[in-house]
Parts: structure tokens; C-alpha cells; sequence
């Protein structure tokens, strides 16, 4: 007995001892991006001066000589230079894959960003200011756009005022316009199909936006700040929309971004702590300006590039019939539709599908 005992205590020991040396490990590395092989490929992960704060970009492909693709991520705050790498392997024998992380964002966060810059117009500054700094660094008239949810409405702004920087667009969960009262409408649509009464309850006692009323209700995944009542009340469809498979469909995207945040290299453990907390930052200063009352209809229709979305039939968060709608509007010397059997984050749920649309869609445009 006092053998099994002993070697119980040693095996705990040992797996103590090395999640002790995981996490020192994970303090101290270096931020830094695996290598590529190959004599002409590119992986480096840096800040850059943008309109004032020092921002991230994660720049890697297989051959720098290849067209140049930036990746806008959501939110505002939703910083994905930790986590893309490991759904992005194909694009990379392509594109120069740009990663940023927005202002205030991940590692853009580090520093103290003021918050009356949290704004539609800084972010498209600085999104075009990225967009200049790669064209000028790798000598390319122009680049692929590739956004999702809020990035998507971002992306779709720079690319409809300045088609000259850009070859083609591609929105992931595409917003339009009144995203939150479809969000509301379909989140409780199928918390009814679903007989979900807990969410039907609580989405009834909520009420649909605007959000006038505000039931106390837990669980939410953020908190909003004092006074935001815009905000806590998305919060409170928002946990339905999730719990409903509206933001995954096929996996637990908090397991994911957990795990990502925790073993990237990109990020140190202290940079993954503090995700969260600018995250939450981001989306309430943001979140009536960039979400609630962000109107893609009213920034313009009429493109002179491709545009394609990319649209998820279980999303309940950017729900698709908004984002039809405005396809349908739109007017563009191409245009399409891609449907994929996933929720809001398609590029997490369907890895390979995603990079194979957009590998297709980007490269017919560049022959």
C-alpha cells in the first residue's frame, strides 16, 4: 500500500514539476513565430508605428514574392495574432498572411491607447494605414482583404472607398445593417424551434433592442461597463445565441481560444491573461458605433473590385440574411455567395473549406 502511495506521490510531484516549468517557460520565452523553410519565406512578428500606437502585425508565408493578404479580426477586440496560425498553414503557400492586431487589441493592447480613439474612422485609419505599409514594404500596387464580423464591416469600408489599394474583398460572417435585432429575432427563433424555455424565458424577459430594460440575468461572457445598457443587453442574447450553437456549431470555441492563447508562441502567458480584459475593453467602447448601429448599406454599394461573402447557415451572431440582403445591393464587377455548413466562426469550424474558397476566389482574380 505504502508503495502504490509512494509512486502516487512522485507521479503528482512530476506532473507538478512540469506544468511549474510550462508556465515559467511561458513567462519568460520571447514572443516569436515559428519559421518557415525555404530560402524566400517570411515569418516575423512585430510592432509598428500606427497613427500614433505601436500595433502588432504577424506577417508569414512560403515566398515573399506571392500577393499580400491581411486578415482583419473581430470585435473590436477579438486580437487573433495567437490564435490564427494553426488555421491559416494553407493560405500560407500563397499569400504573405497578415495578422494584426487592432488598436488597443492583444498585443496592441500592451500599452495605454486613449479611449476616445476607440472609433469607426481610427479603426479604418488604421487599417489603411497597415495597408499602405505593406504595399510599400513588399512593393505591391495592391492586396487581398480579408475580414471577419467586425472585421468584415471594417474591411468592407476600406475596401468600398479604396478600391485602389485592394484586389478583392472577402467578408467571414458578414455584418450589413440592424445586426443586433436579427441577432435577437433568430436567437429566440431557435431557442423556440430548440424548446429551449430557459432561453426562451430570458430572451422574452429581455425583450428585443433596443434594449430598453435590463432583467438580472447571469452567465453573460463579459461585463458591461456601468450605465452601457446597449451592450448588456447583447450580452444577454449573446450567451443564447452560443449556448444555441450560433457562434460554433461543431466546436467549443472558448476550449479553442483557450488552448491557443495558452500555447502560442506569439503571445507570452501574461499577453494571453490580458486578452480578455482588452477584449472586453474594446467591445465597450465600441460596441454601438462598430456593432449595434454599424449600417453597411448607407457606407456605400458600389464596388470596383470582387466581393464575396462567406456566410456560416447556423450563425445566429452576423445572422446571413442580412448579409444577402446586401449582396444583393451590391454592385460589383463580381460578386458571390459561399455557404458552409458552420456557425459564426467559419474559419475556426471549417479550416480547410475557408482556404480553399478564398485560395480559389484570390488566385482567379491574380491569373
Amino acid at each position: 500500500m505504502s508503495t502504490i502511495f509512494g509512486r502516487l506521490v512522485f507521479f503528482v510531484f512530476i506532473f507538478l514539476l512540469g506544468i511549474t516549468i510550462f508556465l515559467i517557460y511561458r513567462l519568460l520565452a520571447p514572443r516569436h513565430t515559428p519559421k518557415i523553410n525555404g530560402d524566400n519565406a517570411i515569418a516575423e512578428l512585430f510592432p509598428i508605428p500606427i497613427n500614433g500606437v505601436n500595433q502588432w502585425l504577424l506577417i508569414r508565408g512560403a515566398d515573399t514574392t506571392k500577393p499580400i493578404l491581411l486578415f482583419l479580426h473581430g470585435g473590436p477586440g477579438s486580437a487573433q495574432i495567437a490564435i490564427m496560425r494553426n488555421f491559416q498553414k494553407d493560405l500560407e503557400r500563397y499569400f504573405i498572411v497578415v495578422q494584426w492586431d487592432q488598436r488597443g487589441a492583444g498585443l496592441s493592447g500592451l500599452v495605454p491607447v486613449e479611449e476616445a480613439t476607440f472609433n469607426k474612422e481610427q479603426f479604418i485609419a488604421d487599417g489603411l494605414e497597415v495597408t499602405n505599409y505593406l504595399r510599400n514594404r513588399f512593393n505591391k500596387e495592391k492586396i487581398f482583404l480579408v475580414g471577419h464580423s467586425w472585421g468584415s464591416g471594417l474591411g468592407y469600408i476600406m475596401a468600398v472607398r479604396h478600391p485602389e489599394y485592394f484586389h478583392a474583398f472577402a467578408g467571414l460572417g458578414q455584418m450589413s445593417r440592424d445586426g443586433e435585432k436579427l441577432a435577437y429575432a433568430e436567437t429566440l427563433k431557435t431557442a423556440e424551434k430548440n424548446n429551449h424555455q430557459i432561453a426562451i424565458n430570458e430572451l422574452i424577459e429581455l425583450g428585443a433592442p433596443p434594449y430598453l430594460r435590463l432583467p438580472n440575468i447571469k452567465g453573460t461572457l463579459h461585463q458591461a461597463n456601468p450605465g452601457n445598457i446597449a451592450l448588456s443587453g447583447m450580452l444577454i442574447r449573446y450567451k443564447w445565441s452560443e449556448a444555441l450553437g450560433g457562434d460554433a456549431k461543431y466546436i467549443n470555441i472558448r476550449n479553442l481560444i483557450v488552448k491557443e492563447l495558452i500555447f502560442s508562441s506569439e503571445y507570452k502567458l501574461t499577453d494571453a491573461f490580458a486578452w480578455i480584459k482588452q477584449k472586453a475593453r474594446s467591445i465597450n467602447l465600441t460596441y454601438e458605433e462598430c456593432n449595434q448601429d454599424l449600417d453597411l448599406f448607407s457606407e456605400g454599394l458600389v464596388f470596383k473590385i470582387p466581393v464575396y461573402f462567406l456566410l456560416g447557415k447556423w450563425d445566429l451572431l452576423t445572422v446571413p440574411s442580412g448579409a444577402v440582403a446586401l449582396m444583393e445591393a451590391i454592385e460589383a464587377p463580381q460578386k458571390e455567395l459561399f455557404w458552409f455548413d458552420a456557425a459564426h466562426e467559419i474559419h475556426w469550424e471549417n479550416p480547410a473549406e475557408y482556404q480553399k474558397v478564398i485560395i480559389k476566389c484570390f488566385l482567379d482574380i491574380e491569373d
